[in-house]
């Protein structure tokens, strides 16, 4: 149950004060510290060189994410007819792990030394010829036979909607899973990268010939990348979900690349919108727990800003210098890992959650269990809109049904500051926690038993 019901909401004004006590905040966790997350963060076009590994690497491990997505690029990899140079890709893969990360793959884009063999950029085309499709099956089994002992979840091209037929994309996909599974017998093959306009009907053309063809098996799952200005709007997302349905009930869908830029751009992705590195910290955020809210693995674009040859694309979590190196990391590298610390495998979504408040405000609202002590987070953002580049807060009462808190405390999740609740603030009636006056905006804050939480003293 969902509905708002409950008392009036008090404006706070416009700064990042709250009247409750601040006890500390949010401990970041390495990587290495964390058995299992949601989470991945994008190490994407480092195969042409937009992005540098050994300039970003010191700031993988400390963000506390558990995958990263990778692309393994066979322009790169062999530039002379049957001669493979991993040393740049080997680099990545063989760290990451050293890191407390395991990167996943995707295999892309074409490869111009062969003829019909495509680009090496993203409308580059796929492998058409039969020659470049042999020669792309060998670079395939390549990479599965190098890198299986760290990656099991290979994904097959980035964003095809854009530029390949579906029948040339059915044949590839195919060639390219079976030619995985060949290797990697425990493979999970990811189809798609579907563009940020998730083009279901696009999806649903290459699943109809894979159905004629008895080649649904060979999909584990389906992924998606998402690129918008309010990053709670989901039609598109629910569209897909439907469709894979009516072909199959075993292919889990996950979310494969989404962020938005710190600054105003041209020409990449959400190009002409005045973001900021504060809204930017926001959206991030809502996407990444819109995503867990939804029991949907999500993974954020990306760990680093990239030097395109016409732009450089500020989607990073860290900030860019012309020459590649990182200038510091921003608000939204932060929120992440605040995010990160929090919620890990030990949370269980409580899919029954059962709420009311009362405001006209449009809130989203979940709830999740922490096993290790059975007490209960829930998070809460305003998500009619773009993130805001203000922090102004609104003040709305909360009852939250069958949750155990025991020492609640306010969390702003995009800070990491944690709040004691005052108990004038709060009470039980039964088995229902009331809560008065929560200041909620349009970014994650949670209220969260403290013993969920890890804690660093001072303010």
């Amino acid at each position: 149950m969902s509905a708002w019901l409950l008392t009036a909401t008090v404006a706070l004004g416009d700064n990042e004060g709250i009247e409750y006590p601040a006890i500390g905040k949010i401990k970041p966790h390495h990587a290495k510290e964390i058995a299992g997350s949601n989470w991945s963060v994008g190490a994407e076009t480092m195969d042409r060189d937009f992005t540098v590994y050994r300039h970003w690497k010191d700031y993988l491990g400390p963000l506390g994410i558990k995958k990263a997505r990778i692309q393994a690029g066979w322009a790169k990899t062999e530039q002379v007819k049957g001669v493979y140079d991993f040393a740049w890709l080997d680099e990545a893969v063989f760290d990451m792990p050293r890191h407390g990360v395991t990167p996943w793959m995707c295999l892309s884009y074409g490869n111009p030394i062969y003829e019909g063999g495509g680009q090496a950029s993203l409308m580059g085309g796929v492998p058409t010829s039969d020659v470049a499709l042999a020669a792309w099956a060998r670079w395939v089994r390549a990479n599965v036979v190098r890198y299986r002992d760290v990656i099991t979840e290979w994904e097959v091209w980035n964003e095809p909607n854009y530029k390949v037929a579906a029948q040339d994309y059915a044949r590839l996909f195919v060639l390219t899973a079976e030619t995985v599974r060949s290797a990697q017998s425990n493979a999970t093959i990811i189809a798609f990268g579907l563009g940020s306009g998730v083009n279901y009907k696009y999806a649903g053309k290459v699943l109809e010939i894979l159905k004629e063809q008895d080649k649904l098996h060979l999909i584990d799952q389906i992924s998606h990348h998402r690129h918008q200005g309010n990053p709670d709007v989901r039609g598109p997302e629910i569209e897909l979900e439907k469709l894979v349905t009516q072909y199959s009930d075993r292919i889990v869908i996950r979310q494969g690349e989404a962020g938005c830029p710190s600054e105003i751009g041209k020409k990449r992705a959400m190009a002409n919108y005045p973001w900021t590195e504060l809204i930017q910290a926001k959206h991030v955020l809502r996407r990444l727990l819109g995503d867990l809210g939804r029991d949907k693995e999500s993974s954020v674009f990306a760990i680093m800003d990239m030097k395109y040859p016409d732009e450089m694309n500020r989607k990073g979590l860290l900030r860019s210098r012309d020459d590649g190196t990182v200038e510091y990391p921003k608000p939204a590298y932060y929120a992440v890992q605040n995010l990160a610390a929090v919620f890990d495998n030990r949370l269980a979504r409580i899919k029954d959650f059962l709420h009311e408040a009362k405001t006209d405000l449009p809130l989203t609202a979940y709830a999740y269990r922490h096993q290790p002590s059975g007490r209960a987070i829930v998070t809460v953002w305003i998500h009619d809109e773009v993130p805001g580049n203000d922090n102004r807060k609104t003040a709305a009462d909360f009852r939250f049904h069958q949750l155990n808190f025991t020492q609640p405390v306010y969390v702003d999740l995009r800070t990491g500051r944690v709040h004691e609740i005052p108990r004038g603030r709060w009470s039980r009636e039964g088995e229902t926690a009331l809560f008065k006056q929560v200041p909620v905006y349009d970014s994650p804050v949670l209220i969260a038993d403290k013993a969920t939480l890890p804690l660093t003293s001072g303010r």
